[in-house]
């Protein structure tokens, strides 16, 4: 149960603490939150403000049912799919019960709920329907159109939203704006033609949110800082999104490439994320994670990531869905609730929101900052199209992983400090 703490109030957070008191004993709780006995004591019965690190790290020893009840007074229930639907069923036929329902969603689930609006879940329905739409057109027209939203679409996990599209068509300016242009392209007539007739408010929202570029993609990423990117890190209260945002910032890749992984493409041991992934205009085979990372995801995400699974595995094969592909996902969570869960982060740091994808131009400034190679640079980010990377390689550039690695190691940019 993932809370943000700074939207409780001080008797919710002294709830929480005296909860974990009550689990672990004041002694081993003051241990555990790297506070003092006595401090601890002066938090839970005095009226004295608790820091919402201190709150943040005791929300996360607690397990979903004594968090609920420290800060709701409700014990949680098991509940499938079918027993959430029959809730949906209740509110759509009992308007005092809707009112109710909602006015509960949103006091609770606000943020996520405006970020969830302005997301289109893309069906394989959806796609076909394209397809028949496009009938009329010539063999080749329907062939470009089909493939451009396809590889979108598996980019952006079938998930269309503002910020996702715009990523997007950054990533994919940056190697080619025929590429890109025939993307949006694409992406502007399924909205047109598909979303329009679903959801008319939705499909303006995204088809405004981005232009077709006409030439050289001209955006200008945010100036970042490491220490910036670190004190981000540590305002997101989704661990989900919290690991996604770690292997954004410090590997480089691009948010779609990230998204995808399997969680077989991360060898923890090598500390290797194997992309592998080519195409005509780039080679993003194989990156890194940093020590700390891998400690990091090994202690704190990867526990979280099976008791979600765990917890939902049912859910997802309930409506339907490809399970075991879901499971094999190294983020089995929505897109938009990863990139809301981090732009609030963002918003608390920053007092504003920047793109994902400005992490990618980070990760090349500071490199190149410290003294790095544009070339490996290149190299590292899949940058370098296959034919331009087999010349450096055979003929005038050799350079192993074990050395791309130790470039990685020691001038790669590292949230995590070691322990």
């Amino acid at each position: 149960m993932l809370i943000n703490v700074s939207k409780l109030d001080e008797q919710q957070r002294k709830r929480i603490i005296k909860k974990l008191v009550e689990k672990l004993g004041l002694s081993q709780a003051a241990k555990m939150l790297g506070v003092g006995r006595s401090t601890l004591y002066r938090y839970v019965n005095s009226d004295r403000n608790i820091p919402l690190d201190i709150v943040r790290k005791a929300a996360e020893m607690l397990a979903q049912d004594e968090l609920s009840d420290a800060i709701y007074g409700l014990k949680v229930v098991e509940v499938d799919a079918t027993t959430a639907l029959s809730v949906v069923v209740k509110a759509m036929k009992d308007e005092k019960f809707r009112n109710f329902f909602v006015s509960i969603l949103y006091q609770y689930l606000g943020d996520y709920l405006k970020s969830a609006s302005s997301t289109y879940i893309v069906t394989e329905e959806d796609v076909k329907k394209f397809e028949k739409l496009l009938q009329g057109k010539s063999k080749s027209t329907i062939d470009m159109r089909m493939r451009y939203l396809r590889i979108a679409l598996t980019k952006l996990g079938y998930e269309l939203s503002p910020d996702s599209i715009r990523d997007l068509i950054a990533e994919l300016s940056e190697d080619s704006s025929n590429i890109a242009r025939h993307t949006a392209n694409s992406l502007k007539l399924f909205i047109k033609t598909v979303v329009k007739e679903k959801n008319l408010q939705l499909a303006q929202l995204l088809y405004n949110s981005f232009k077709v570029p006409k030439s050289k993609y001209k955006y200008k990423p945010q100036p970042l800082t490491l220490e910036t990117l670190r004190r981000i890190f540590d305002n997101i209260d989704h661990l989900g999104a919290k690991a996604f945002f770690l292997l954004l910032s410090e590997s480089g890749l691009r948010v779609g490439e990230v998204y995808s992984l399997k969680v077989d493409q991360l060898d923890l041991e090598n500390r290797i994320i194997k992309v592998m992934k080519e195409s005509e205009t780039k080679r993003a085979y194989i990156s890194f994670i940093h020590t700390e990372t891998r400690k990091w995801l090994q202690e704190v995400y990867f526990p979280y990531r099976e008791e979600f699974v765990r917890t939902y595995e049912f859910a997802v094969k309930q409506i339907g869905a490809d399970v075991e592909a879901w499971k094999q996902k190294l983020f089995p969570f929505q897109l938009a609730d990863l990139r809301s869960s981090i732009k609030e982060g963002m918003r608390k740091v920053l007092g504003k929101e920047f793109r994902l994808y400005d992490l990618r131009s980070f990760f090349a400034s500071y490199l190149i900052k410290n003294g790095v190679s544009p070339m490996i640079v290149n190299i590292l980010q899949g940058r370098a199209p296959p034919a331009q990377f087999q010349i450096l390689q055979n003929h005038y550039f050799v350079m192993s992983e074990i050395e791309l690695q130790k470039v990685f190691d020691e001038k790669g940019p590292k949230l995590l400090s070691p322990k």
